[in-house]
């Protein structure tokens, strides 16, 4: 309830949001040059793919304040590593209906988790350092800012650690994509 009303406070308040229009209207603007240059020379465009990576790249500016090439996130890259957890995430696991069959882990489901696990907790654990190490004031603040900002300042009326961080970047890049 507490990391909720942090969230709806801090993070996702109308005041916030509207912090980020230059951001989203530049890169809608940049899509929208893309699609004319594409028009005069004829070829063909996969309008849902070019949104899906809109939105994905502007998800990205928002809570990390950069974009991130699929390399600095694995080598599947990032848009394949989300759609695997969403995946692995909806597989229903034999292990949650039948207990004892949970620890031979049939399906590969732990197996996988662990791996993606371990895939989210790096890329987070470089976003925090990056943010971190960069003690420039930015003019807008992102979600990841705002967070360690509140750490720092020690003002929550919770436990709020790195771990939650984390947790929040998770829910919203599986959230927003």
């Amino acid at each position: 309830r507490n990391m909720r009303k942090l969230c709806i406070l801090q993070l996702l308040s109308s005041h916030k949001i509207n912090s980020f229009r230059p951001m989203r209207r530049q890169e809608v603007g940049t899509l929208v040059k893309s699609l004319k240059q594409a028009a005069s020379d004829g070829a063909a465009v996969d309008l849902s793919g070019l949104t899906s990576s809109l939105g994905a790249k502007m998800s990205c500016l928002m809570i990390f304040g950069q974009r991130y090439m699929d390399k600095d996130f694995d080598d599947r890259g990032f848009g394949e590593v989300i759609q695997e957890a969403l995946h692995v995430g909806s597989t229903p696991n034999i292990g949650d209906y039948f207990p004892l069959l949970g620890v031979l882990d049939l399906q590969g489901l732990t197996r996988r988790f662990k791996a993606l696990a371990k895939v989210f907790h790096d890329f987070f654990d470089k976003i925090i350092d990056d943010h971190l190490e960069c003690k420039e004031q930015k003019q807008t603040k992102d979600f990841v800012d705002i967070m360690m900002e509140i750490i720092q300042s020690g003002t929550s009326a919770f436990e709020f650690d790195r771990r939650h961080v984390k947790a929040v970047l998770f829910v919203s890049v599986v959230a927003l994509n």
